[in-house]
């Protein structure tokens, strides 16, 4: 049995160390090939500002996170959730450094989060598949018919990790017998 999870963040900017932090997690179950239905979501309060550029993105505001969980209260049930399991994410390096962040700042153990997974960055493979094109979520989604192309919608990390798990299972990447 091959687990797979597809992870995406929302974040209140581009950068970790210089504040910015995590404010959405999306993670979608694949076994097999097959999505599951299992899925981690949250949202987390984090005090911090969110860049203009960030909202333009996901369009989260402050005041919609001020009642949600600081990520320390849910860092069990994600680490949980994903243990053991072979993550991918669109742009690895990002969303990682900052789950990375994150679980230092709450004074969890990052080692474990990177000795009990491996990591597969689905935009590295994308653009081996397909030198020379936008290998951007929203093009990749776009090529494989999975939204309408005239459509925009802001990203939200449930929805993104649902939709990659889709572009990767579209591009061939699971065998299927």
């Amino acid at each position: 049995m091959r687990r797979y999870i597809f992870l995406d963040v929302e974040t209140t900017g581009l950068s970790p160390h210089n504040g910015d932090r995590v404010i959405e997690v999306g993670c979608v179950e694949v076994i097999n090939g097959f999505i599951t239905g299992r899925v981690f979501h949250s949202y987390f309060n984090t005090n911090a500002e969110i860049s203009s550029d960030a909202f333009q993105i996901h369009g989260i505001n402050k005041n919609f996170l001020k009642n949600k969980p600081f990520f320390f209260e849910k860092i069990d049930d994600f680490l949980g959730f994903i243990n053991k399991s072979i993550i991918i994410a669109h742009n690895a390096k990002f969303d990682i450094n900052f789950i990375h962040y994150e679980i230092n700042q709450c004074g969890g153990d990052s080692s474990f989060f990177y000795k009990n997974n491996f990591f597969l960055d689905s935009l590295e493979i994308a653009r081996k598949m397909f030198p020379k094109k936008r290998n951007d979520l929203n093009s990749l989604c776009k090529r494989f018919n999975l939204i309408n192309s005239k459509i925009r919608f802001k990203h939200n990390a449930l929805i993104d990790s649902w939709l990659l798990s889709l572009v990767v299972i579209k591009m061939g990447f699971f065998k299927i017998k």
